[in-house]
């Protein structure tokens, strides 16, 4: 597998790394990834789904933004919001610059889902997929945007996160363009609290929706 590491100036000049993952030299096209504040890439359910798309032979984008550092310790969470978009931002436009691909999904999972609004807007609305873990409800953007978006997508939320909202799902499950999936008893990690293999039983089953939803029929790389 290659593997290229860079990074941009984001919000307030801060560097931002992000990493690119490639098995094939005419992929289908590019997985986003952007991932929690405490959940990383290297998370289980990033680190399973970014192996699902290469076996598609997509090449995948971890952006792999550092709020967890002392240099952000003083942010408000409105201001690591603001970070997040600028930051999101900056990395795609690097990225969109230098390549141009046929096909695109974004996977975000919790706070990452905060940026996908925006970056959705970014990319062509008819070749491009969501996939939604555990968003962020609370966030008028997310509701809204999940609500409205004509990308197909998936939702991926437990009953027992704690942003999970049942007449906000009720509205989003009538999108026609967004599929949801609703794991009994999931918390926010999408594990079941005190139970190891229920969990390991719901993540498998998470993954394989995952992999269910994503198609390997969509162009290759225009160069």
């Amino acid at each position: 597998m290659k593997e290229i590491s860079r990074s941009v100036l984001g919000y307030e000049q801060m560097k931002i790394p992000y990493v690119i993952q490639s098995k094939t030299a005419n992929p289908k096209g590019l997985a986003i990834m952007l991932p929690g504040i405490g959940y990383t890439v290297k998370s289980p359910l990033f680190h399973f789904s970014s192996g699902a798309f290469l076996n598609k032979e997509y090449d995948v984008l971890h952006v792999n933004y550092p709020y967890y550092s002392a240099d952000y310790e003083d942010f408000s969470f409105e201001e690591l919001t603001s970070a997040l978009i600028k930051d999101v931002s900056a990395v795609l436009h690097e990225v969109l610059d230098h390549t141009n691909y046929n096909s695109y999904y974004v996977l975000g999972k919790s706070f990452g889902t905060m940026a996908m609004p925006i970056v959705l807007e970014l990319l062509p609305i008819n070749d491009t997929k969501a996939i939604w873990l555990t968003p962020r409800l609370i966030d008028a953007p997310v509701f809204e945007t999940m609500r409205k978006c004509k990308q197909e997508g998936l939702c991926i939320i437990g009953d027992k996160d704690p942003f999970y909202d049942i007449e906000k799902m009720k509205q989003i499950i009538l999108n026609p363009s967004l599929e949801c999936m609703i794991p009994p008893g999931a918390n926010h990690a999408l594990e079941v609290d005190n139970d190891i293999l229920t969990s390991i039983d719901t993540v498998k089953s998470v993954i394989k929706r995952m992999d269910n939803f994503i198609s390997s029929q969509n162009g290759v790389l225009k160069t």
